[in-house]
């Protein structure tokens, strides 16, 4: 969602009219583009699967641009009524799916549960509500067998004493304990200071595009920010 409120703040709406320019070409796309928002980052622009509109893949979101490069729809959703699929997700899902065994794991907080059969990692901020909704989730429902690679994230904007608490758990003692007492239990780790993976864990998110959490790389490799998709895939583990 950061991507999109710098846009929408650049602009001033969520349907952005841009100056006008008469080549729609995709380098034209991504050259007004970044004009707008010169923070932005785009990683390819295609055509999308209806004419004369382009697919813009930029720092991990969809946007679309219509043919005369107009206008841009920020957070829509294109979804192929006769077959009842979301194009958007299953474009996004292509496009964020990532090699799960490159990921840098000694960066990561590892919970293992049960056998620890099934793998996934988790981008994740002390103070986001949704990350403690995630763990209390997996908690109440007494999901086993996995094993849970937490890469602190905290968002500074949004949660200024974030960071503090992302650094406190990492440095305590028990790491795992402190990370589950605080989610899961709302007991907040000793303030502690030490080498830690914080800002490693930042330019990994970068680098992959995410800026918002809960976001969850799945054993496959595929993005989401569902948790019911971690419970499903154990389930379906044979």
């Amino acid at each position: 969602m950061a991507l999109l409120n710098r846009l929408a703040a650049a602009v001033l709406s969520t349907l952005i009219p841009l100056a006008a320019w008469a080549d729609s070409n995709t380098d034209a796309i991504r050259a007004q583009l970044e004009k707008v928002n010169p923070g932005i980052k785009i990683s390819s622009v295609t055509l999308s699967p209806i004419a004369n509109l382009y697919e813009v893949f930029a720092n991990g979101q969809i946007l679309y641009v219509d043919k005369s490069a107009q206008y841009v729809l920020a957070g829509a959703r294109l979804v192929e009524v006769s077959g009842k699929r979301n194009l958007t997700e299953e474009r996004l899902s292509e496009l964020t799916t990532i090699q799960f065994d490159t990921l840098p794991l000694k960066d990561a907080i590892t919970i293992k549960k049960g056998n620890g059969a099934y793998k996934f990692a988790v981008f994740s901020d002390p103070d986001c509500p949704y990350c403690k909704s995630l763990e209390q989730g997996l908690e109440k429902t007494g999901t086993t067998d996995y094993t849970a690679y937490i890469f602190l994230l905290p968002l500074k904007e949004l949660h200024p004493d974030a960071a503090v608490k992302a650094e406190s758990i990492w440095c305590a003692k028990d790491r795992n304990t402190a990370w589950n007492d605080w989610m899961i239990k709302g007991t907040a780790p000793e303030k502690a200071s030490c080498e830690n993976p914080l800002a490693n864990n930042e330019q990994l998110a970068g680098k992959l595009g995410v800026s918002s959490t809960p976001t969850i790389y799945l054993q496959d490799g595929k993005q989401t920010q569902r948790p019911q998709a971690i419970i499903a895939a154990i389930k379906a583990k044979p």
